[in-house]
């Protein structure tokens, strides 16, 4: 009993759950929106809590004052109401006729004392179970109600996040564009709901430069930009619980989100599959589409800069390929043009790529031995003079053929010439079925860094 109260102290400290109010007509749609402000009564006093910001006070006043534990608080669907339809049937009633009585060696405070006296409200009452059934059911409904209007509505029209483009129609084409023209990752638009709100608070995290994955701040916009598409976080994190409202399949779980990624990781712990990679198409991508995925974001704030080209070991960056072959030679000891002379463009192109993946994962790229930041590898391979290309073996694979760093200029400016490769002349036909396996050998090592 003593480790159940310490389970429902520490669910008392998650976040606010979603609120809806109750089901409407379509021209209704404004109040299917998640309610703020709700003045929330003790369920045995006269204290008064303002929900959803009081939330986690008036649930450990709850416990404190009145030594009542509300079970599994983050599965509730509509805590608002839940508390509500409780404190009407406790004005004219007292706990132990609904509540499950608990005798403990402790205060609430934790201090010792002998068999005090708790109470636990929970589903194993018939009637706390259909109450959160269909309180459950009830979030649903309005859900799907407005997931059906945003859906078909054709009225909407809203300034696009990174350039002026006011996209009108519906909520679909405005997501449609943020991908095609910018390759931001928000969700299938079947699958969203609440997109109003979603974009409303997207919006609002770039206007104070937080970065929409890791949210962390920066000085200005371009340096938010560059930040964003180096390390993939065009896309929101769907490990913030702020998020789970705008998809629609958090609203017919039984368990909340937050418990379902808790079991997950548990299980990955015992099964020794921390590092399993996560099927990222399956939660945020989107079909592609005919249109050209300008994925540099050139048109953000209108300041279309060109592309540098990165050097290979470390951060520099230089606009002509000659001078940051020289660069190569005299920091890291590499002459790319002798050791690539013999290779073919296609051999280039995945060298490159294996090195931009070897470097990604803190990986030296000729003994393979990892380290726990950029600087250890970057001493390690200056070190012991292994800032070359690997081995064959290791980067003439299919899957390197696939670019590691979005809009990488250094392959833009690869030379296209054979060298004296005995094998540059064959032309290889790849057949449907390898082709395919080749995409999703190439989808997975992508994606296999990126943890939802």
């Amino acid at each position: 009993m003593r480790s159940l109260i310490h389970m429902e102290q520490a669910n008392n400290k998650s976040s606010e759950d979603d609120v809806v109010a109750p089901v409407g007509n379509n021209k209704d749609y404004v109040v299917l929106k998640p309610s703020f402000n709700t003045a929330i009564k003790c369920l045995k006093c006269d204290k008064v809590f303002i929900f959803p910001a009081d939330r986690d006070d008036c649930l450990a006043h709850l416990y404190l004052e009145h030594r009542l534990v509300i079970a599994d608080v983050d599965d509730i669907a509509l805590l608002e109401d839940y508390l509500q339809y409780w404190e009407k049937e406790f004005q004219a009633h007292e706990f132990e006729q609904y509540c499950t009585t608990m005798f403990l060696d402790q205060l609430p405070d934790g201090s010792y004392a002998k068999n005090e006296k708790y109470y636990l409200l929970c589903d194993i009452l018939p009637q706390d179970f259909e109450l959160r059934k269909r309180l459950q059911e009830q979030r649903l409904s309005a859900a799907l109600v407005r997931h059906q209007f945003e859906l078909t509505d054709r009225t909407f029209s809203k300034e696009c996040l990174f350039c002026r483009t006011v996209i009108k129609g519906l909520r679909a084409d405005y997501l449609d564009h943020l991908f095609d023209k910018h390759f931001l990752l928000v969700g299938k638009p079947e699958k969203l709901v609440y997109v109003d709100e979603l974009l409303e608070q997207l919006e609002e995290n770039l206007n104070r430069l937080l970065c929409l994955y890791c949210e962390k701040t920066f000085k200005d916009r371009p340096t938010l930009k560059e930040h964003m598409r180096k390390k993939g976080h065009k896309r929101i994190n769907p490990n913030r619980r702020e998020y789970d409202k705008f998809f629609l399949v958090n609203y017919n779980r039984t368990t909340s989100p937050n418990s379902h990624r808790k079991q997950q990781r548990q299980k990955r712990k015992s099964l020794g599959e921390d590092n399993a990679s996560v099927d990222f198409d399956k939660h945020f991508a989107r079909q592609d589409s005919d249109a050209e995925h300008d994925s540099d974001w050139s048109d953000w704030a209108g300041d279309g800069e060109p592309n540098a080209i990165k050097c290979l070991y470390c951060a520099q960056e230089d606009a002509q390929f000659g001078t940051l072959k020289e660069h190569m030679l005299e920091k890291h000891g590499l002459d790319f043009e002798s050791v690539t002379n013999s290779l073919n463009f296609y051999q280039k192109i995945k060298i490159v790529n294996f090195v931009r993946r070897q470097l990604c994962l803190m990986r030296c790229v000729s003994c393979d031995l990892q380290f726990d930041s950029f600087e250890l590898l970057a001493e390690h391979m200056a070190a012991e003079s292994h800032c070359g290309i690997g081995e064959r073996t290791k980067w003439d694979k299919p899957e390197f053929f696939f670019p590691y760093m979005e809009n990488d200029g250094l392959l833009c400016v690869l030379d296209d010439s054979n060298g004296d490769d005995v094998d540059s002349d064959i032309v290889r036909i790849i057949s449907e079925d390898s082709l395919a396996q080749i995409n999703k050998d190439a989808e997975r090592l992508s994606l296999e860094n990126f943890k939802l």
